[in-house]
């Protein structure tokens, strides 16, 4: 196999404003694999509180893997074209699930319930980041993989990745903010309430301007990534 490059992580590969043709199919691929990884994590809230016994997403279409019942103009469209040509983080998401946890099974607390639908979408990125590494593998051990085919691969398992992890930061209106929530005793309840209340701030200053730290903090992430993608593509 050729020497290829493990890419550097999507949150700051797309800053500069270049519009020639190599930046637009590269900002055209980050968005592809954007749309499909958020409808993956979307069909995954569905799918859980469908299963928990609540109707609410299947009623509204969402328990599908088709990426436009799960697409937001602004997150899933706009803000990551904006982003990048600018000097904005990328960010991305999808329109949220509806589900209404009084629905749920009494086989679980109404608080597990919501533990559970939020976990189900960063799992569901960490199942579709596994896949790709088994794709990669199987190409690996049967062919010579292209350039343009690796460049597909790593970005598809970085954005998976990237999505997981920050999803299940312990932040309001993240995933991480819901588990957090479910596992808080009594006594710490003020925790979630300012959590609730707080939350988007903490994340927009997270992102805006705490884009080093996390930087430092996904480095070693994304080196074990690369790392598991070069075994699995070694032939």
């Amino acid at each position: 196999m050729r020497d290829l490059r493990f890419s550097e992580p999507l949150v700051s590969a797309l800053v500069a404003i270049n519009l020639t043709s190599e930046t637009l199919m590269t900002v055209g691929l980050y968005l592809v694999c954007l749309i499909l990884s958020i409808a993956v994590h979307e069909y995954c809230h569905a799918v859980a509180a469908d299963r928990l016994g609540d109707p609410t997403p299947e009623r509204e279409g969402r328990v599908s893997l088709n990426p436009l019942v799960h697409a937001d103009p602004v997150g899933t469209f706009i803000m990551p074209i904006v982003a990048a040509f600018t000097a904005l983080p990328l960010l991305g998401w999808g329109r949220p699930v509806s589900t209404q946890p009084s629905n749920y099974t009494r086989k679980v607390s109404m608080r597990s319930g919501m533990a559970l639908v939020a976990f189900a979408g960063p799992f569901g990125n960490f199942v579709l980041a596994l896949l790709v590494l088994g794709i990669a593998a199987v190409m690996g051990r049967t062919m010579e993989i292209s350039v343009g085919m690796h460049t597909v691969l790593t970005t598809m398992l970085q954005l998976n990745v990237l999505l997981m992890l920050f999803n299940l930061l312990p932040l309001h209106p993240l995933d991480g903010g819901k588990i957090l929530a479910a596992f808080l005793p009594a006594r710490l309840e003020h925790i979630d309430e300012f959590l609730v209340r707080y939350g988007m701030w903490i994340l927009l200053g997270l992102v805006v301007l705490g884009g080093p730290l996390l930087g430092r903090l996904l480095g070693p992430v994304f080196d074990l990534v690369a790392r598991m993608y070069y075994v699995a593509v070694a032939a």
